[in-house]
């Protein structure tokens, strides 16, 4: 992030106020006077401008957090940090201004005047006074004097400084090393120090340099440009922590197209099918930051387990290289380990299935490495040296059954879970003569799907607008991410909602998918706050009726 640039606006009134000290140095009269009305009034427009823009940045956090960007969140806790201390010393300088002008015009109500209200706006000795003392030589300290409003300045630029210290080397918390020391410098220039000199070269304090012998209007002005320089410094403190993570996010610069056939084995006459696509990596995948473990890890401690190994590693990716014994199903799986920008460690986990078969014969699911109950598995089937018209396949467990395509192609349909074994028979003109060592796949039952509620899907309790809240008409399953093609239906569900009048909830039966009229018109009155429960979702699927997990909805 580069150093904050000052704007046209903010370049015009520094000089115009530059221009109007010169003349104050020269006595000139009240008209010139009434130009500090107009720098006091453009700084404090422009202190607005960048609460505001503060503001903004912040929500953008909270946003970013609510959509589950965990890593936000320490940023945002000291965020919240910088932009509570700041307030106080503002407030406090908000409050100065007022007892100063009060003060110094002293009548009733002249604390809620505004500057261009205020008819003493040449008076230097009642300003000088109050922030001084009778002796400049020995400043007061009272409460609104310059030596405690100094005071509270450091404190808060200490507090600041130490606060960047801490997050330079935290995990978790870490600054870019520009930003940090952009930062640093920033704090460095608001934090009060005595190195001025007056006319005659002799040296002089800040709460000289900025209070002594100056009309209330210059006083005034000097401390809305105060508060000019907090809200600078929590705006840029602010957007540092704001755009951290995305700064400190490993850069994805490598990029490898990729080909992945539906089968290394295709029949005459049958088709090529394959996946292409390209795949992202970073140069920043290195052996000391990463490692591919196959086996089993504690993620909370990095411990190994005892059968566990670490990969060979080659150009950002870890090599499995096992042997293979005995016939069947066999699973693959570890994790990749990660250290991140941040120095935190993150876990990564991979599984994959496969299948070992006799070498003569070769049992492939199309799509996965198991059997799905009630769903179409396509199968390609073959044997060396044995035509695919005189082959004879069995499937058997998991009530299977399995439909010839020909060339070689099968689908399988099976009930329940459990265990298939398919066997591959070659016609000979004794009868069958077994080929090879039976397989065995593993039956699955179709994943839940994810309920659809009004526009939105619902994985698990979520946040929704009041908007969307409103426009929910109906209850879905959707198993779009699933391989298979498979249509759930609702059947029915309840409705929990706030009752319309009084407190409590009221319970809604629903046969079918759609709310009924009464239902609709609930929803079409939901507050901000409310919760609704959908739950006692039963459905239909191609392997028969379920029931799907309650959901939460909270109204925001």
């Amino acid at each position: 992030m580069s150093h904050a640039k000052e704007t046209p606006r903010q370049k015009m009134i520094g000089l115009m106020y530059l221009i109007l000290t010169c003349l104050l140095a020269l006595n000139v009269s009240k008209e010139v006077l009434q130009g500090f009305v107009t720098i006091n009034e453009s700084i404090e427009t422009t202190n607005k401008n960048f609460t505001g823009n503060t503001k903004a940045i912040m929500s953008a956090i909270e946003e970013a957090i609510g959509q589950g960007r965990n890593e936000y969140v320490p940023y945002y806790a000291k965020a919240k940090e910088v932009t509570q201390m700041t307030q106080r010393v503002y407030n406090y300088v908000d409050s100065m201004k007022k007892a100063v002008i009060k003060y110094t015009e002293d009548k009733k109500g002249a604390d809620t005047l505004k500057l261009s209200q205020v008819e003493s706006l040449d008076n230097y000795d009642k300003p000088t006074f109050f922030v001084l003392g009778s002796d400049e030589t020995k400043p007061s300290t009272g409460k609104y004097s310059a030596s405690d409003l100094r005071k509270g300045i450091k404190t808060l630029t200490d507090s600041l400084n130490a606060m960047l210290d801490v997050m330079k080397g935290r995990k978790g918390l870490r600054l870019p090393e520009k930003d940090y020391a952009i930062l640093k410098d920033k704090i460095k220039i608001f934090t009060p120090h005595d190195n001025f000199k007056d006319d005659e070269g002799k040296p002089i304090t800040w709460e000289i340099k900025n209070f002594y012998h100056l009309p209330l209007a210059a006083v005034v002005t000097n401390l809305s440009k105060i508060q000019g320089d907090l809200r600078n410094i929590e705006g840029e403190m602010v957007n540092v922590f704001a755009s951290a993570p995305g700064k400190l996010a490993v850069p994805f610069d490598k990029f490898e197209a990729h080909i992945v056939p539906g089968t290394h084995y295709v029949s005459a006459g049958e088709p090529y099918t394959a996946d292409v696509f390209l795949s992202a990596t970073s140069s920043h995948f290195k052996k000391d930051n990463m490692e591919f473990i196959l086996g089993d890890v504690d993620t909370a401690t990095g411990v190994l387990a005892k059968d566990a190994i670490v990969l060979p590693f080659e150009a950002g990716n870890g090599k499995v290289n096992i042997p293979t014994s005995g016939i069947g199903n066999k699973t693959v799986s570890g994790w990749i380990k990660f250290r991140d920008q941040n120095g935190n460690y993150k876990y990564f986990r991979y599984s994959d299935e496969y299948t070992v078969a006799n070498a003569a014969v070769s049992v492939s699911p199309d799509k996965m490495n198991v059997f799905y109950a009630g769903v179409d598995n396509p199968v390609s089937v073959s044997a060396a040296g044995v035509a695919s018209h005189n082959l004879e396949v069995k499937i058997e467990g998991c009530d299977g059954k399995l439909e010839n395509k020909g060339n070689g192609k099968f689908i399988a349909k099976v009930s329940g879970t459990g265990n298939s074994t398919v066997t591959v028979y070659k016609r000979t003109e004794k009868g069958l003569e077994r080929q090879g060592t039976p397989q065995v796949f593993r039956v699955k039952r179709i994943p839940d799907p994810v309920l659809k509620v009004g526009n939105r899907l619902v994985p698990n309790n979520i946040d929704m607008s009041v908007e969307d809240a409103r426009n929910i008409f109906y209850v879905n399953a959707d198993n779009s991410n699933f391989q298979f093609e498979t249509q759930f239906k609702v059947l029915s569900f309840l409705l929990t909602v706030p009752r319309q009048r009084g407190s409590g909830y009221e319970e809604i039966n629903v046969t079918g998918n759609q709310l009924p009229p009464a239902a609709r018109a609930i929803m079409g009155s939901i507050k901000k706050g409310s919760k609704i429960y959908v739950e006692d979702v039963v459905v239909q699927g191609p392997d028969g009726i379920r029931k799907l997990p309650m959901v939460k909805l909270t109204v925001k």
